[in-house]
């Protein structure tokens, strides 16, 4: 009886980017789905419709603010597959573990949409990005531990992927304390990660 493969044996990375792409952006197209107009009286007039727009800001913010996480998350996803030589089964099951996170922030937003001033919605919303951002600080750190699996461009790229991938990590869970205490406003604790992306670019620019 032939032995099956070894649960390690590589998969085309390529072909994990293409299902990672393709979630993301489904997953992106998916959040302006709750940007939807409240039931207007008839006959519509200008002052209601105006008055319905403005009443979309919270729902607008949110949907920038996730579609943002989610751009962050996926550049960090293409960078790890860009220096991954090897995609094992750790790297397989977090890669898949990431999509299937991904794919559930849009019910994620819309329950902070609609509830954020509550310490619930807030609480949720913080929670799913600070898994999200668990898994990026263990590949990081696994990607680390075994150098065969990877080709890092010099000494230091390594050790900035683990350092960004933890001070995301702690942003989120910043984020995940203060829904207890400012539901919505906890989310300013997420500040720091788009600072993150521009300290790479200064680090590699000099």
């Amino acid at each position: 009886m032939a032995s099956l493969p070894h649960p390690t044996a590589a998969i085309d990375k390529h072909r994990l980017a293409g299902l990672q792409d393709g979630v993301y952006s489904i997953a992106m197209t998916l959040l302006v789905l709750e940007l939807k107009l409240p039931a207007l009286p008839d006959p519509v007039t200008d002052a209601a419709l105006w008055s319905a727009l403005a009443a979309l800001w919270p729902l607008l913010l949110t949907w920038l603010l996730s579609f943002w996480v989610l751009a962050v998350f996926w550049i960090g996803d293409a960078r790890a597959l860009g220096v991954t030589t090897t995609v094992d089964g750790m790297l397989l099951r977090l890669g898949l573990l990431r999509l299937a996170l991904v794919s559930l922030l849009p019910f994620s937003t819309g329950l902070i949409g609609a509830h954020g001033d509550h310490a619930a919605g807030s609480m949720v919303y913080a929670a799913h990005l600070c898994v999200l951002a668990g898994t990026q600080a263990a590949r990081s750190l696994y990607l680390r531990a075994h150098p065969p699996l990877a080709a890092w461009p010099d000494a230091d790229a390594a050790r900035d992927a683990v350092a960004q991938a933890v001070v995301t990590l702690a942003c989120t869970a910043a984020a995940f304390g203060l829904a207890f205490l400012v539901p919505g406003y906890n989310m300013f604790a997420l500040l720091p990660m788009l600072f993150l992306q521009r300290l790479r670019r200064h680090r590699i620019s000099r």
